[in-house]
């Protein structure tokens, strides 16, 4: 590999200003496992952004040099590995978020469609502002009701509008047991919750742990945990009556 990396010429000026400044760019938040060159061992990190040809990722400790080629993984908390490649480190950011650019170089087909159905699940969604700008502790999407953030619960309360939490983002979604929902507060990656599903009329329809394995914008989002799988597919069923399917 190394080899390779040498012989492969590297980005011009005009080259790596095209590949920052193409859009459309999807603001994610998720863990990120790579490989640097000639390591044995993986350094765990954040995705920071994702475009079509390549992603930025946040570095706390050492910066890789350009042109290291690396294998990464996108990973949920729980180990489920939800995208994979290698990719070229193309630019290094020393200035506000440290970190590194990198362009894929290889991306398996399940890879590539699901970079493609995140960026454009971005750039077809509104900037999500769920929360009043003189009220930012009311949950109200599309009223106050529906999610609900207390002493380390969420409720969430199922109708055809919060049926789309579990089926428009393609990252994390009913399909797989998780669900994108909106937050009016930083909150950390990893962050666990007891998750409480409800029917309109209060009904409890499932009860799990729930982490937060991703981010997007003011919105998370959170992988179930523990789930009966008998209320899991009862769930399913009722978001697939109430809304469009989930991605896959």
């Amino acid at each position: 590999m190394s080899d390779e990396r040498a012989t492969r010429p590297a980005l011009t000026t005009d080259e790596v200003r095209a590949f920052i400044d193409r859009a459309p760019r999807a603001k994610v938040r998720i863990h990120v496992l790579y490989q640097p060159p000639g390591v044995s061992d993986s350094v765990e990190t954040q995705l920071v952004n994702l475009s079509r040809s390549g992603m930025f990722v946040a570095a706390r400790g050492e910066l890789l040099d350009i042109g290291a080629a690396v294998e990464f993984e996108f990973m949920l908390d729980d180990g489920v590995v939800v995208l994979k490649g290698t990719a070229e480190v193309v630019r290094l950011a020393l200035d506000g978020e440290r970190g590194m650019g990198l362009r894929f170089l290889a991306l398996d087909a399940e890879s590539r469609s699901l970079v493609d159905r995140i960026v454009e699940a971005s750039a077809r969604e509104p900037a999500p502002l769920p929360f009043e700008e003189e009220d930012t502790h009311r949950s109200a999407l599309p009223n106050a009701r529906d999610v609900e953030y207390h002493h380390g619960t969420v409720r969430i309360t199922l109708s055809a509008a919060t049926a789309a939490y579990f089926t428009y983002n393609p990252l994390m979604h009913i399909g797989i047991g998780g669900c994108f929902i909106p937050a009016d507060a930083e909150v950390p990656l990893g962050t666990g919750y007891q998750l409480d599903i409800v029917d309109p009329e209060g009904r409890l329809l499932l009860r799990c742990k729930g982490r937060v394995a991703a981010k997007q914008e003011r919105r998370i989002g959170i992988r179930m945990i523990d789930v009966d799988r008998a209320s899991l597919v009862k769930l399913r069923a009722e978001i697939a009556r109430l809304g469009p399917p989930p991605s896959r």
